[in-house]
């Protein structure tokens, strides 16, 4: 389990979570944002992708065609 991850919706205020969830589908549910694409350290993440310590999370609205 990873004990510090920062996570950021697009236009939001960065919130770090300490040691409370295991995946990048869990972070979403935490924020209210599962209809929104994730990435890790910049590279695209499914819902399932486990978070290493200090790993910072981005999430974006889905774009439509994309």
């Amino acid at each position: 389990m990873a004990q510090k991850v920062t996570a950021q919706a697009i236009g939001g205020q960065p919130k770090v979570f300490d040691n409370e969830y295991e995946t990048v589908g869990e972070i979403k549910t935490a924020m209210n944002l599962e209809s929104y694409q994730a990435t890790v350290n910049g590279e695209p993440a499914d819902d399932d992708q486990e978070l290493n310590d200090y790993d910072f999370v981005s999430l974006a609205p889905k774009v439509k065609g994309a």
